[in-house]
């Protein structure tokens, strides 16, 4: 019996020790009550982004959505956090900001509850990218890549999404 438990453990820990501390974080879903844990994209390139529907960067949005569909299938996903941290530039109401997104550019990719972000103290996701980096969004559209292995580099929100220095770190990251 205690080999059982033993194997069980062993097997159960290994499989939790696949994330990180960074990723193993639960956020909420936008618009929705449930939560996801973001062990999920453990394996993924990701592209965190904070995002505002009501900015003058609001179309780095489409942009967005192109790299989502272009690497998808290589392991890469965006995770949209709205914030109204920059001048109120995000929708209060989470059903407009996902009707927004959906309706204006399509989006495919995570987006998350509104959150408060700037001050990296309320989200708990975006605080521990702040202890990481010790880096804050410091407006709409900043963006972070993590690779699997838990590297980050952090992209102004004055860089695009699909500007080459972005492009080249995603390939590199999923090996293209």
């Amino acid at each position: 019996m205690n080999k059982i438990l033993f194997l069980f453990f062993l097997f159960f820990g290994l499989q939790a020790s696949g994330c990180n501390d960074l990723l193993d974080t639960d956020v909420k879903i936008l618009n929705e009550k449930e939560f996801k844990n973001l062990c999920e994209y453990s394996d993924h390139t990701i592209l965190v982004v904070n995002t505002a529907s009501k900015c003058g960067f609001t179309y780095q949005y489409e942009q967005l959505e192109t790299l989502q569909r272009r690497f998808k299938d290589k392991k890469f996903t965006v995770l949209g956090f709205p914030s109204r941290n920059f001048m109120g530039q995000e929708f209060n109401d989470e059903e407009k900001v996902s009707e927004f997104c959906k309706a204006t550019f399509d989006i495919t990719f995570p987006l998350f509850s509104i959150a408060n972000l700037k001050n990296s103290t309320n989200h708990p996701f975006y605080k521990k990218l702040y202890k990481l980096t010790r880096e804050r969004p410091s407006w709409n559209f900043h963006k972070y890549l993590i690779t699997p292995a838990g590297e980050i580099k952090s992209f102004s929100h004055r860089i695009d999404p699909e500007d080459e220095q972005i492009v080249s770190a995603i390939q590199d990251s999923i090996n293209l």
